[in-house]
């Protein structure tokens, strides 16, 4: 049976070493990729850049091409034309050498953790509705059901997502004295991931125009676990004097900032956008000055324990070790994830102090502040507890890894893929599988890896940002990385393929 043949509309830019030049010479590599046919290119335009404007102009061209590989192998093969080209994914807004984005893709809408079709943004950039409208005038939208001349007559829909007045800061100064190591917690790994970047990616995906990190000890290894990012600062916490201080000493970093800001703590690696998504949506829509993740349960342990009044009004927190026994009886419970608007955040913690059990400055005082000067507390109830466990030992790290990892597995054995051995095999956040795929006991997937339909895995497998097309078989204890296995190919017990554009 013949492969369906698809069109896709892609973005070419570049802003370094002769922009121009580098255009022409991504248009020769994906000329040449398998599988694919030319169609139409557009005219070249110089644009402004976007996000970090501290850079030379964009470059960009259009590209009309008609292939039959799949969308997670077209993905996978311009990611790899990238990487040849000498750009380093670790600058969302950064300067590049090359720059290829899939804008369209017929009429498919396509969401997962590596491809998003249509460009999400697509609607908001003029530049590239301009050049797309050159050689595709008639695309249609597939989520807007409107054609590109449409939408380039439009006016701006609205500002650019990573625009939003929304800023966060992370605290990662603490030390971590029950991992019983020298190294700062939350440089620790899970799921291949420092537990910091989990906890920034988080912040990312919700566009946050500023993310200040708050560093202590081994702050040059929290940095270094960190990848570059225009929007990312650093700010030190030198003593260890509580949240609220933490928090302080990232208003430097905020000080031209004005909006809303989210604080996230580097430890707590699970937390999902979508839940960090809903408690910013709650503060916008309230107007509060300090939106709180708060949870419930029947005995709420040594949690931060949430205070109302008779109304029912959020009041204020109180730590533990300073509740009555009355109020350690409360089930509702502080996360330690708020959003607030910055200037009320900064105000009321000039009037915090220590009078406390633990002698600390505490973040939660600040509730008790606002709302005793009228301003409005709200808070959104957590639903899955599992997103906020904190790691406080190399056991709590070891049981949240399984966990997170189950959940991957879980998510693919429902969408049809086959296991053996389930538990013994490790698919990474960014692994994506078609339906009918068969993966055998043992094997680990990492990185940008895409399994086409009907691809089969033999035992003890090692794939990291692999392709394997449709139909290809690997029949056991092979190792693929950084290589594009194509369609119905057989690779023999053993092995390898490394660094390799195509296999042959």
């Amino acid at each position: 049976m013949q492969t369906p043949k698809l069109i896709y509309h892609l973005l070419v830019g570049s802003n370094m070493h002769d922009p121009a030049r580098q255009l022409k010479l991504a248009l020769q590599k994906i000329s040449a990729l398998p599988e694919l046919k030319l169609l139409k290119t557009s005219g070249m335009q110089r644009t402004k850049p976007y996000g970090n404007i501290d850079q030379a102009d964009f470059y960009n061209q259009v590209l009309e091409l008609e292939s039959t590989l799949e969308p997670q192998a077209m993905m996978a093969a311009l990611l790899n034309i990238e990487k040849q080209m000498g750009r380093k994914r670790v600058q969302k807004w950064g300067p590049r050498i090359i720059d290829l984005d899939i804008l369209l893709i017929q009429d498919k809408i396509i969401e997962t953790q590596t491809l998003t079709v249509p460009h999400y943004d697509l609607h908001n950039r003029a530049f590239a509705l301009e050049l797309l409208s050159e050689i595709a005038p008639d695309a249609v939208h597939p989520r807007l059901n409107k054609t590109i001349s449409e939408l380039k007559q439009e006016p701006q829909l609205s500002r650019r997502k990573h625009m939003k007045p929304l800023a966060a800061i992370v605290l990662a100064a603490g030390r971590g004295t029950r991992m019983k190591s020298e190294r700062a917690k939350v440089t620790f790994p899970l799921a291949d991931k420092a537990m910091v970047q989990r906890v920034v990616d988080t912040a990312l995906d919700l566009d946050c125009a500023k993310i200040a990190v708050v560093v202590g000890w081994k702050k040059a290894t929290v940095i270094g676990a960190l990848e570059d990012d225009g929007r990312l600062s650093f700010v030190e916490q030198t003593e260890q004097l509580g949240t609220g201080h933490a928090v302080q000493m990232a208003a430097p970093a905020l000080k031209d900032f004005s909006g809303d800001v989210l604080i996230l703590c580097g430890d707590v690696p699970l937390l999902s956008s979508d839940t960090v998504q809903k408690l910013y949506a709650k503060h916008q829509s309230s107007k509060a000055a300090v939106t709180v993740l708060t949870a419930i349960l029947e005995d709420a342990g040594k949690y931060g324990r949430m205070l109302r009044d008779e109304s029912g009004r959020i009041k204020g927190i109180v730590e533990y070790k300073d509740a009555s026994p009355q109020q350690r009886k409360i089930q509702e419970w502080n996360t330690g994830i708020y959003c607030y608007q910055v200037d009320k955040l900064f105000k009321a913690l000039a009037r915090i102090n220590a009078d406390n059990e633990q002698n600390e400055y505490y973040l939660t005082d600040t509730l008790s502040i606002l709302y005793d000067e009228g301003e409005k507390v709200e808070n959104v109830i957590l639903e899955d507890l599992m997103e906020v466990s904190g790691v406080n030992s190399q056991e709590q790290l070891a049981e949240l890894e399984d966990i997170y990892v189950d959940k991957i597995r879980k998510k693919w054995l429902n969408s049809g893929v086959m296991m053996h051995n389930p538990a013994t095999i490790y698919i990474g956040d960014d692994v994506v599988l078609s339906a009918d795929v068969e993966i055998g006991q043992g094997c680990v997937l990492k990185g940008n890896t895409t399994l086409d339909e009907g691809v089969v895995l033999g035992p003890n497998c090692y794939l990291e940002n692999a392709v394997i097309s449709n139909d290809s078989v690997l029949l056991g204890h092979n190792i693929i990385v950084d290589s594009f296995i194509k369609e119905h190919e057989i690779l023999d017990y053993g092995s390898r393929v490394i660094e390799e554009e195509d296999y042959d």
